[in-house]
C-alpha cells in the first residue's frame, strides 16, 4: 500500500485532487480511499486530504502520519516543517512553486517542483492549482498514468473546465521538474 498526503488551503482543489487521484487508481485496477480532514472549514483555512492505494482492498481510514508522498498545493506551506512531518525516508515530495528546497532536514527521495499555479491562472483564470499537481505527481512517481488522470476528468468537470483541466495536467506533467535527492535537502531561501 502507498499512503499519499495532501496539503493545501481551502479553496485551492486539494479535497477534488485526492479524489481525482482515487478514481484514476481504481480505473487501473487498483483499490483507492480519499478523505479529507478538515480544521475550521472556510475557504484559505490549512486543509489536509489523505489517500491511499493498493492492489488488495482497503480498510484503514485513519489520517496518514507516515506518507509515500507529500502533495504541497500551497506554495506557502511547502516552506513548514510539520507539511512534511512523517515522510518516509526516500519519499516523494510535489511542491507547487518554482524551486525544489526544502525545510532542513525533510529526507525527501524525489522531489518535484512545478510552477501549478501559474498553470493554473493560464488555463483555468483561476488559482486551482490541483489538476496540474496530479500530473506532476504522475511524472515523479510512476504510480499513476497520465492517460488514468486525464480519463476520469469528465467525471468532475464539463465544457470549457474540462478542457482546461485536461490542459493543466498535461502541462504539469511536462513542466514538472523532477530530480533524485541522495541526501538531506536544505532550504536556500
Amino acid at each position: 500500500m502507498k499512503e499519499i498526503r495532501f496539503h493545501g488551503r481551502g479553496g485551492q482543489g486539494v479535497v477534488t485532487a485526492a479524489e481525482i487521484l482515487a478514481a484514476a487508481f481504481v480505473r487501473e485496477g487498483k483499490f483507492a480511499a480519499a478523505f479529507p480532514m478538515f480544521g475550521f472549514e472556510r475557504r484559505g483555512a490549512p486543509l489536509t486530504a489523505f489517500l491511499r492505494f493498493a492492489a488488495e482492498p482497503i480498510r484503514e481510514r485513519t489520517q496518514i502520519y507516515t506518507p509515500d508522498c507529500c502533495v504541497v498545493i500551497d506554495p506557502a506551506l511547502a516552506r513548514m516543517p510539520d507539511t512534511y512531518q512523517g515522510l518516509r525516508p526516500g519519499g516523494v515530495v510535489v511542491i507547487n512553486g518554482p524551486g525544489s528546497a526544502l525545510p532542513a532536514g525533510v529526507a525527501a527521495g524525489i522531489v518535484a517542483a512545478l510552477p501549478a499555479s501559474a498553470i493554473a491562472l493560464e488555463e483555468l483564470r483561476r488559482q486551482a492549482a490541483n489538476t496540474a499537481m496530479l500530473g506532476g505527481l504522475a511524472r515523479a512517481t510512476g504510480w499513476i498514468t497520465l492517460a488514468s488522470i486525464l480519463g476520469v476528468l469528465a467525471d468532475y468537470f464539463t465544457g470549457a473546465a474540462l478542457e482546461g483541466n485536461r490542459r493543466a495536467v498535461q502541462r504539469g506533467y511536462d513542466e514538472a521538474v523532477v530530480r533524485e535527492v541522495r541526501e538531506a535537502v536544505y532550504a536556500v531561501s
